[in-house]
């Protein structure tokens, strides 16, 4: 039996651990602004996506003055995403939610059909 064990979070990736893989997917969804990847994956990096989008807006929330919430949610991209595409985020994404007013429903999937190699099904992650 099943019991408390959730298949979708277990990817299989490789010799990198779970979280490293997170955030070089989410990393490389940021930089790009889509990603294409399995179906199983896809589903993981949209909840992970989801959840960062929406932690940012909530740190950003808290703050009554900008630049404290600014300088938090700094930290919080740093923590999470590689190399210099934080500060697109926190420059040009974060700003555009903020403005829609969005709390979630931040990447929409997309299915495009299936890889040549292994024939599984293929799937588009764009930012919204």
């Amino acid at each position: 039996m099943r019991h408390q064990n959730n298949r979708l979070l277990k990817i299989d990736t490789g010799v990198k651990t779970r979280s490293v893989y997170i955030r070089v997917l989410l990393t490389n969804l940021v930089k790009n602004g889509k990603l294409t990847t399995t179906q199983k994956r896809a589903k993981v990096m949209k909840s992970e996506a989801d959840s960062f989008f929406s932690k940012l807006i909530e740190i950003m929330g808290n703050y009554q003055d900008e630049k404290d919430g600014k300088r938090e949610a700094i930290r919080y991209v740093k923590s999470l995403i590689y190399g210099d595409e934080g500060k697109k985020v926190v420059d040009v994404l974060l700003p555009k939610y903020l403005k829609e007013g969005k709390k979630s429903g931040f990447v929409a999937l997309y299915n495009i059909g299936f890889r040549v190699g292994d024939a599984a099904p293929k799937v588009l992650l764009k930012l919204l």
